[in-house]
């Protein structure tokens, strides 16, 4: 398999559709919360999307709400 890059893997992540990429998440540019750690900002909305990521799958990693946790366990 190929090696991608961080820029690709965010042109594939899906953490935009998350309903806990609200306002401020997308103020502060947080997207590849898998890769780039727990957010910054006092998530509201809560709705993890991360098991139908395609970047979670290239990754190998599991688990979820890496918005939240900031940890990617890898398979």
């Amino acid at each position: 398999m190929e090696k991608k890059g961080n820029e690709d893997l965010r042109a594939e992540c899906i953490c935009a559709r998350c309903p806990s990429y609200d306002d401020c998440t997308r103020k502060k540019d947080e997207l590849l919360f898998c890769i780039g750690g727990k957010s910054a900002c006092k998530l509201e909305k809560y709705g993890c999307v991360c098991g139908m990521c395609p970047v979670e799958k290239i990754k190998g990693f599991t688990g979820g709400y890496f918005c939240i946790t900031g940890k990617a366990a890898l398979k």
